[in-house]
């Protein structure tokens, strides 16, 4: 587990410390107080050799632009996304000489840094006094590159992803990578699956159903489904997705089984966050808006299953949330627990460039719940 986190010149960044943190953990705070890039940079840190993990991140915020190849003949041949980088970085500047860094010191020390770097024959070139130019006018923005750097149990690797003139990053120098001998990164891989507010895609689901089906985890998901419907019996993924197929449930008294989309936003939201949960033991789990698409009578036993999942199968958890009556449920289940430590709440408060960490434990959360004290 994380139980610290250093994050430097990443987004609304620029130098961010928190510790304390614990098995399950509830960001809160105001618009562009830095929740989502605080779980952007648990998922980057912990997936050690998945440097194209940046790209599904940039996905996630639309980040990125779509380059057509057309024909004369006014025929899309091809479609590659580009991605913009210098937003990643705390001063919204594509330059060389600025680094972001990820780092956990404590129990399993773990570090990510990226960079704009240079290739060595720029370098040279920069250097040379028979040229007469200055150093500005000799860079060549072709040969930047963001360097990856990992560090995990005193092993590091590091990895080079060219970026172009303009400072974006082309889709297929990420692909690239995926063919890379395994050797190229760290052996360590950890489990980790980043959920925001957009729906899963059933083929998503159904990959993740693969690995839980006909196992001790299936209960799990059937349980999680009760939450909200309490005749549910059984679930079924078809090969493919109609009318009257893709996500099936089968209900007690029913003589048919109907489509899990027939239920409502918030049976397909229980479901992946279940799924996910399950599907990441010994890893971790990151969620943005947790409670979206969730009744709030729903909350408390969708918390309860949280907790329960996350210390059955070794799980961290992040989550964000605005509000109340999220707080309000994880708060009530966190104290229906025999370790209520197992959770915390943190609210993260900025003020002007500067970022920090206000820690709640379960008893102070339980005071402000119980007094309606403000803590978003």
């Amino acid at each position: 587990m994380l139980r610290d986190l250093t994050i430097q010149n990443y987004r609304c960044f620029k130098d961010f410390y928190i510790d304390g943190l614990a098995r399950v953990n509830l960001l809160v705070g105001m618009n562009n107080s830095g929740k989502t890039s605080l779980l952007e940079a648990v998922c980057l840190l912990v997936n050690q050799n998945s440097p194209s993990l940046l790209l599904d991140l940039l996905d996630k915020r639309g980040e990125f632009a779509e380059q057509l190849f057309i024909r004369e003949s006014g025929e899309v041949i091809h479609r590659l996304n580009r991605y913009q980088i210098r937003h990643i970085f705390h001063s919204h500047q594509f330059q060389p000489e600025q680094d972001i860094h990820f780092k956990s010191r404590q129990e399993s020390p773990l570090s990510l840094s990226l960079s704009i770097g240079l290739f060595p024959s720029v370098q040279k070139d920069l250097h040379s006094e028979d040229e007469g130019i200055s150093e500005q006018d000799d860079i060549d923005t072709d040969a930047f590159n963001l360097v990856f750097i990992y560090i995990s149990d005193e092993r590091a690797t590091r990895q080079d992803i060219s970026i172009d003139e303009d400072g974006s990053i082309e889709s297929r120098s990420f692909q690239l990578l995926k063919q890379a001998p395994s050797s190229v990164f760290l052996k360590t891989s950890i489990k980790s699956l980043f959920l925001t507010t957009g729906m899963m895609s059933f083929e998503q689901l159904a990959a993740l159903w693969d690995k839980i089906t006909l196992t001790p985890k299936e209960n799990s998901i059937i349980e999680a489904l009760q939450i909200l419907e309490p005749a549910i019996e059984r679930i079924n993924f078809t090969s493919r997705q109609t009318f009257n197929s893709g996500i099936l449930v089968k209900l007690r008294g029913q003589p048919n089984p109907i489509p899990l989309g027939s239920m409502g936003d918030g049976m397909r939201r229980i479901l992946t966050l279940a799924m996910a949960a399950v599907t990441v033991e010994n890893g971790f789990l990151i969620v943005d808006e947790i409670d979206t698409g969730l009744h709030y009578q729903m909350q408390t036993d969708m918390w309860r299953l949280i907790l329960e999942i996350s210390q059955r199968l070794n799980i961290q958890v992040f989550a964000t949330t605005h509000s109340w009556d999220c707080i309000t449920a994880f708060q009530e289940s966190l104290a229906q627990t025999k370790d209520s430590s197992i959770g915390k709440l943190f609210r993260l408060s900025r003020k002007d460039e500067n970022i920090r960490a206000v820690e709640y434990t379960p008893d102070e959360l339980s005071i402000a719940v119980r007094q309606s004290i403000e803590v978003r």
